[in-house]
């Protein structure tokens, strides 16, 4: 709890030099304005944020994302922090890049975030890095289309599905990924209908 009583809610997301810029900081900014962008816009007092996202990296060094654009990292994944959340935004890969061998450190992290207890997200290719720490084995994800012959070759245990826009792993709904270039606009909406409210989701999307 914060001041007030105020819940916010953790959120770290996580940029590798594979990461899309675009859906990194659209993250950022949709989740950040929860709460208080809309009050803004309408003349009331703002709360505070109701999700603060930092960016997580395999450490706090400037380092340069898709097209070449600047990423400074909040935290590095030596630090070993706890979440309430955790999304995995889109990357740039190859048809066939499965990237195993990569970011050992940071998908061991996703793994002991979920047992203790967070809520994991991906967004567009973003599962292929989800897939690579197992967690999805059993279960249904989704992606871009064009993923679908990487999931169906390397990741054989996933349940893959290109049609949906979200797909709910279980029905806890602990792990949700969601499918192409821009479902992290839906993913960024069902976040905060989630863990804020939905009338929190219907301001942000009226903004």
């Amino acid at each position: 709890m914060e001041e007030k009583d105020v819940l916010v809610f953790e959120t770290l997301i996580v940029a590798v030099p594979e990461t899309a810029g675009s859906a990194l900081y659209g993250m950022i900014d949709v989740l950040a304005a929860t709460g208080n962008l809309w009050q803004q816009l309408v003349g009331i007092e703002p709360r505070q944020r109701l999700i603060r996202p930092k960016i997580l990296s395999p450490s706090r060094s400037l380092f340069t994302c898709g097209n070449r654009i600047p990423v400074v990292p909040d935290i590095g994944v030596d630090e070993d922090p706890d979440a309430d959340i955790v999304i995995l935004p889109e990357l740039w890969l190859a048809p066939d890049d499965d990237m195993k061998g990569r970011y050992p450190e940071i998908l061991d992290w996703i793994r002991r975030r979920y047992r203790g207890g967070s809520t994991i997200y991906s967004a567009c290719s973003g599962s292929v890095m989800l897939a690579a720490t197992g967690l999805l084995n059993g279960k249904e994800a989704t992606s871009h289309w064009g993923y679908e012959d990487l999931f169906r070759r390397h990741y054989p245990e996933v349940n893959f599905r290109p049609e949906p826009n979200l797909a709910f792993a279980d029905p806890s709904g602990r792990i949700v990924t969601a499918g192409g270039t821009t479902s992290w606009h839906d993913l960024a909406i069902h976040i905060i209908s989630r863990h804020c409210s939905p009338g929190e989701a219907l301001q942000i999307a009226k903004v």
